[in-house]
């Protein structure tokens, strides 16, 4: 359906794109695993659109200890929405990668418990064992 990350980029954008189109837009992105896909897959963990953000969430998931940096510098960041560490939960809690997953048990349980604080903390301390 799409012929590159560009136009998928385009489509999630268009206002008059539905659900459907931007959902399969999504899935490219995730397929793709690129590093701008990636960080268009963060941004998009706050979307308006429910199934924007879960299709999101499960395309970084998928993509396992590549995608966590950056969803885990997401976390980081103050301007972050609850919108985001909700799905950031669900990258987590469904990663890929065992070891990720493995990891960040202690994470996952602040974000579900919507303890920003200590998520924020936890989410520090995987990205600094991530980078060991």
């Amino acid at each position: 359906m799409f012929e590159s990350m560009e136009q998928a980029l385009a489509l999630l954008n268009d206002p008059q794109a539905d659900s459907l189109q931007r959902v399969d837009a999504v899935r490219y992105l995730g397929d793709l695993g690129i590093e701008e896909a990636i960080q268009a897959l963060v941004t998009l963990l706050e979307d308006d659109d429910y199934g924007v953000r879960w299709a999101a969430a499960d395309a970084l998931a998928k993509l396992g200890e590549k995608a966590a940096p950056a969803v885990l510098r997401k976390l980081l960041d103050p301007q972050t929405s609850s919108r985001a560490f909700e799905m950031a939960a669900h990258v987590f809690k469904n990663n890929g990668d065992i070891l990720v997953r493995s990891k960040s048990e202690a994470l996952v349980k602040a974000l579900e418990a919507d303890h920003t604080i200590e998520a924020m903390t936890e989410a520090g301390k995987l990205l600094g064992e991530l980078a060991d």
